[in-house]
């Protein structure tokens, strides 16, 4: 039976495998790549007529009714009891499959707004959020183009958001993929953690004592070369961090191996504040044939169709009530 049929008929909060975060968080916050979300109409400026009704995949509007319904699910599911205050996803074609989502039945009454950026990759995928209004209050955003700007990346999305008396700033980011292989690409993602780096920089000498997060799809490990960058800036004395969830081995798996691709990198000194983990529901797992265990069950596996939502899992991100009590911002 595939996820699709599976999540119309199996409760999501019963499954959910997030034992270090039985208890939610004062504010959560979901993070996940869609894999490839679009809407199923050509856009003649960008690379996305595989993913038409006519096209290779045969992306029909039934299976991306189908998709929303799931990723709907999925979420109500992550906030255990009450729905995510944050959203971030990326790999999204536009703003209107977010808007579409928003005002899905299941989502309607927790009255999400959008927001989406426009990004330079070419076939179209973004980073963009779904912020509950009237939970947290959003005091400004903009999205931030890697210099240089390359045809098959996207955006930053930097977040400015009032959570209770503090400040926080969040960065959505999705950086560089290793489709020309690892070695080809390298160089290009560290230059985007450099940058990474000086957009954190300049947010610190804003304001003393800042809090920010920065989460997305790396597409590398924390210990990787094009990460050093960031594993070495120190933040007014402060090392980022990144937090590792308790209880899974990772949120992508690429022959036989898991790694923690999306991250969540924080400030050493917030870290006991913030809690991760990754969603482990059942219908977003399926027998790994080849390798053994279970993998994500995806969208697609090359062009056949699977009925999954993604080929990641997403993230949990809980900020603890000890978050508010850090010393205030000066």
């Amino acid at each position: 039976m595939c996820l699709l049929v599976l999540l119309l008929v199996l409760p999501l909060t019963r499954g959910t495998e997030l034992p270090a975060q039985s208890v939610r968080g004062e504010i959560c916050l979901l993070w996940y790549n869609l894999e490839n979300l679009y809407y199923p109409e050509d856009d003649s400026l960008t690379v996305d007529e595989e993913f038409t009704p006519w096209g290779a995949r045969h992306w029909t509007w039934s299976r991306y009714r189908d998709k929303l319904t799931a990723l709907a699910k999925v979420i109500i599911a992550s906030g255990r009891g009450e729905p995510p205050e944050l959203v971030a996803v990326c790999e999204v074609e536009n703003a209107m499959v977010l808007e579409e989502l928003a005002a899905h039945p299941i989502l309607k009454p927790y009255s999400y707004s959008v927001l989406h950026l426009d990004s330079p990759d070419h076939r179209g995928m973004d980073v963009a959020s779904l912020i509950r209004k009237g939970r947290i209050s959003l005091l400004s955003w903009e999205g931030i183009t890697f210099v240089p700007p390359l045809k098959e990346t996207r955006d930053i999305m930097h977040l400015v958001l009032q959570v209770g008396t503090d400040t926080l700033d969040l960065f959505l980011v999705h950086l560089l993929s290793k489709y020309r292989g690892a070695g080809a690409t390298a160089d290009l993602r560290r230059a985007q953690a450099e940058q990474l780096v000086l957009l954190i920089n300049s947010v610190c000498s804003q304001r003393q004592q800042a809090r920010f997060l920065i989460t997305g799809d790396f597409n590398d490990m924390f210990q990787a070369y094009a990460m050093e960058p960031l594993r070495n800036a120190s933040f007014g004395g402060d090392s980022l961090i990144s937090l590792k969830p308790e209880s899974a081995l990772g949120s992508y798996k690429y022959k036989g191996r898991w790694s923690l691709i999306d991250q969540v990198l924080v400030p050493k000194s917030m870290s006991d504040a913030i809690r991760l983990g990754i969603l482990q529901l059942p219908p977003l797992l399926t027998e790994d044939p080849e390798y053994g265990g279970l993998k994500p069950l995806r969208s697609y596996e090359g062009f056949q169709y699977r009925g999954g939502i993604s080929d990641h899992l997403p993230l949990v991100v809980d900020l603890e009530p000890s978050f508010f009590s850090l010393p205030p911002e000066r």
